[in-house]
């Protein structure tokens, strides 16, 4: 039972770690505020960590991306108003055109 129970607990990290962590080359808008930069994406906002990948694009632009979600952000996080910005954490943008 034990060897069952470990098998089926190794099984569900396995997938845990390598499914939904990427989006790949879709349809999204750069949104830009006082909070940061984020990717808009099926309606839900992501939060960039690397900021140099939007510095040329203006808040509202349509983009074709690709990130990856990140559990921290390992960029210096500069917090420039006390508005909250809801969003779905973190990510590390891959591709943007």
């Amino acid at each position: 039972m034990k060897l069952i129970t470990s098998i089926l607990v190794s099984t569900m990290m396995i997938f845990g770690f390598t499914s939904c962590s990427k989006v790949n080359n879709k349809d999204m808008v750069v949104i830009k505020d006082c909070t940061g930069s984020y990717l808009r994406f099926n309606g839900k906002d992501y939060h960039i960590c690397n900021l140099e990948t939007v510095a040329n694009f203006e808040s509202e632009t349509e983009v074709q991306a690709s990130f990856k979600k990140s559990n921290m952000c390992s960029s210096e996080v500069v917090i420039v108003c006390r508005m909250v910005h809801e969003n779905e954490g973190w990510v590390y943008v891959t591709k943007i055109e």
